[in-house]
């Protein structure tokens, strides 16, 4: 588990910190074994896969902004994309509710919570059906997502 999100490791920590966030939080439907659930990924699976699937990952390019007049510190908005794949409707809304709710619920506290890890200021930018037509298409949500991360080191 990531403790605290550098500014060498921008790039892979805040995904990995929030896959395994999920992992922690969200059970597999279709009960898999292994090691942490085995049905949220980083990046699309390049091998066939059962559904429902999560796939996290950073979309497009975060803003950053200088704190301060000679600082090295800085401040990004980082984009991020959640996605549910899914088997029927009730399927993808409700693993679309429960990533939002563990990333809500995942801010303020002690212990793992996002703020901890210097990202603050949680927002959810879109939520956007993507469906493949069909009662056997695959059912899926695109979530946009953004944390404002403070690097400091």
């Amino acid at each position: 588990m990531v403790s605290v999100i550098s500014g060498s490791a921008f790039l892979s920590e805040p995904t990995l910190y929030l896959r395994d966030i999920l992992r922690s939080n969200i059970t597999d439907p279709l009960s898999r074994t292994g090691s942490g659930n085995q049905f949220i990924f980083t990046s699309y699976p390049k091998s066939n896969v059962k559904y429902p699937i999560i796939t996290l990952k950073q979309e497009g390019s975060p803003d950053f902004n200088r704190l301060g007049l000679q600082s090295e510190q800085v401040a990004m908005n980082l984009p991020f994309e959640a996605r549910v794949w899914a088997r029927n409707e009730k399927e993808k809304d409700t693993l679309s509710q429960n990533i939002f709710n563990v990333f809500r619920r995942n801010q303020f506290g002690t212990g793992s919570e996002s703020n901890n890890v210097c990202m603050n200021d949680f927002t959810m930018n879109s939520m956007v059906n993507v469906d493949e037509p069909g009662e056997e298409g695959i059912k899926s949500k695109v979530m946009s997502y953004k944390w404002l991360l403070i690097i400091t080191d």
